[in-house]
């Protein structure tokens, strides 16, 4: 019975994988994402790819900014307020995810770990700005 169930997860587990990876190719890549790819082939170095993560954090705080302003506009009076509330809560979260990564790196040895931490932080808002243009694009969609 254990056995049958390992394997029914297993096959469960190896079709989700499947179907992130297919939905991954599919998936036309972000043009901020395209522009980091292009800046970090430019320069591989330690300082130029903290750059590079950097113009892209800045892009996407930017991103996160419109997406949220646009999907303002489109909710009712309560969603906005329920948005806005839910916006404080993050700006919180991601102060409080930035403190504890800085933590982690501080703690970590070589040039290697200073563009990871720099990544760290813009996946954070990246993430934020994506989640809020999915919500935007279901409205959209509904329309």
């Amino acid at each position: 019975m254990v056995f049958q169930k390992r394997k029914a997860f297993h096959l469960i587990a190896v079709g989700l994988l499947l179907s992130v990876t297919i939905y991954s190719q599919q998936t036309p890549q972000h043009p901020i994402d395209k522009a980091l790819e292009a800046c970090l082939d430019k320069d591989s170095t330690t300082a130029g790819m903290v750059d590079c993560i950097g113009k892209a954090y800045d892009k996407w705080d930017k991103e996160l900014n419109r997406v949220y302003a646009e999907l303002m506009k489109r909710l009712s009076p309560d969603a906005r307020t329920k948005l806005k509330e839910a916006q404080v809560q993050w700006l919180k979260f991601r102060d409080a995810e930035f403190q504890m990564q800085g933590g982690i790196y501080s703690k970590l040895e070589g040039t290697m770990y200073i563009p990871m931490s720099a990544d760290s932080r813009m996946q954070v808002v990246k993430n934020r700005a994506l989640e809020l243009k999915s919500y935007l694009d279901l409205l959209k969609d509904a329309q």
